[in-house]
């Protein structure tokens, strides 16, 4: 596998001249990207730039028209996103995503039970299932959200609902996340915790995500992509794309410039 030519680390995700056409209407033209393992990685851009058809092309919910994706060395184009998540791969969305009516826990037992395959064995109690368990008690530490364990998931707090389902991506030992738009409908309270909080889920994985909060972008982004009308305008470290002056004409504006 080529190391990433700028920090000599192997890619964990790589497009090479993916093309998505609908009808006559092409809608991403021809993007590369390599994104090393272990880097939070962030794409940018205007409403309808499309992003989401990206992350939808990356985790096998749209096949490309042309090109090739690869997980680390895997070609994954137009497999089924149950394939692709068995890879290694784990996507969130924009709309939250959880069983409200089920408590925390049983939240993570049911995405746990799904990636180890014990999500059908209906003869055995789940219960019964204390490596599961232990499993699931450590997630919740890990994301910080032991002490709400028995909690149902609908009475959580807006944020506390989104680092839920981000940490239900990661309860199959998730490899590279796809975040889309996670802190949509924050405050500037919330915002701040789930900054670190990503912070924290991002040890030891490789992390690509779309957001617009451009103080977000700056303060967690290894790297930058802006993609503007489905092609990648600019990709580099955020001091780069800050400067970059078609960046700064296309999307940023002078004043998150400055």
């Amino acid at each position: 596998m080529k190391p990433d030519s700028l920090t000599g680390t192997p890619p964990s995700l790589t497009l090479r001249q993916v093309r998505k056409s609908f009808g006559n209407v092409e809608i991403i033209k021809g993007v590369d990207l390599s994104v090393p393992s272990g880097e939070f990685h962030v794409i940018i851009g205007p409403n309808g730039a499309g992003k989401s058809t990206l992350f939808n092309l990356i985790s096998g919910r749209l096949p490309p028209t042309s090109g090739s994706i690869l997980l680390d060395e895997r070609d994954i184009s137009g497999l089924s996103p149950r394939i692709i998540n068995g890879l290694g791969l784990s996507r969130s969305f924009q709309i939250t995503n959880i069983f409200p009516s089920m408590s925390v826990f049983e939240n993570f037992r049911c995405a746990v039970l799904g990636k180890m395959g014990a999500g059908y064995r209906f003869l055995r109690p789940a219960d019964h299932y204390q490596a599961i368990t232990e499993k699931v008690d450590g997630l919740l530490h890990d994301i910080g959200l032991q002490h709400r364990r028995d909690e149902i998931a609908g009475n959580l707090s807006y944020a506390e609902q989104r680092a839920l389902e981000v940490g239900m991506t990661i309860a199959g030992d998730a490899k590279v996340l796809l975040l889309d738009e996670p802190m949509a409908g924050m405050n500037h309270n919330e915002i701040g915790q789930f900054s670190d909080f990503l912070q924290t889920i991002a040890q030891g994985r490789t992390v690509v995500m779309v957001e617009h909060d451009m103080g977000v972008v700056f303060s967690l982004a290894d790297r930058i992509s802006v993609l503007v009308y489905g092609e990648l305008l600019a990709s580099g470290t955020p001091e780069a794309v800050r400067n970059d002056v078609r960046v700064q004409e296309a999307y940023l504006g002078t004043e998150a410039c400055s």
